[in-house]
């Protein structure tokens, strides 16, 4: 007989982030390592991202709300992440939009770490600390996690595979 988990609630949010991290694996694997090259960096539709500015985007946002997650948990209450204008944010689309798939390749391994050592280091009641978000108010980490890391995560996901189909 095993034993349940001591934080069920943190289990299933790296579980989400494992999936979402080997659904991206396989994706660069395969076909995004077949597509001419050129084609990730193409956005398929006027103010929409490329396969290349999603996956920079993806390797800066993991150690990003690492980050924020940890600040959160150390003092409860304090402003948390921030808005899509954010300099740094925007910054880093700017410098890796244009990587090379070997390159996004390299840089995720360490992105995601960052990502799950922080993850994993929660606890349940964790979760119900509350930060306070500029645009959507005071949110439980929980509510953040969602809406920033897994959630945003599988949007993700599904943008890449959305550039994949329009191209085919």
């Amino acid at each position: 007989m095993s034993t349940p988990p001591a934080n069920p609630e943190v289990e299933a949010i790296l579980l989400s982030v494992q999936k979402s991290y080997s659904e991206l694996n396989e994706l660069i694997d395969g076909p995004l390592a077949r597509l001419e090259p050129e084609k990730l960096y193409k956005s398929p539709a006027q103010d929409e991202w490329s396969i290349m500015q999603n996956l920079a985007h993806i390797v800066e946002i993991m150690p990003y709300w690492a980050g924020e997650i940890e600040k959160l948990v150390a003092k409860p209450g304090q402003n948390f992440g921030r808005t899509m204008q954010q300099e740094a944010r925007l910054q880093a689309i700017r410098e890796h939009g244009r990587d090379s798939l070997e390159q996004i390749r390299a840089a995720l391994p360490g992105s995601y770490g960052r990502l799950e050592e922080v993850l994993g280091s929660l606890k349940d009641s964790d979760l119900r600390l509350t930060g306070h978000h500029v645009k959507f108010g005071d949110e439980t980490l929980d509510w953040f996690i969602e809406e920033f890391v897994t959630g945003h995560l599988v949007n993700h996901l599904e943008q890449i595979k959305g550039c994949l189909g329009a191209m085919e």
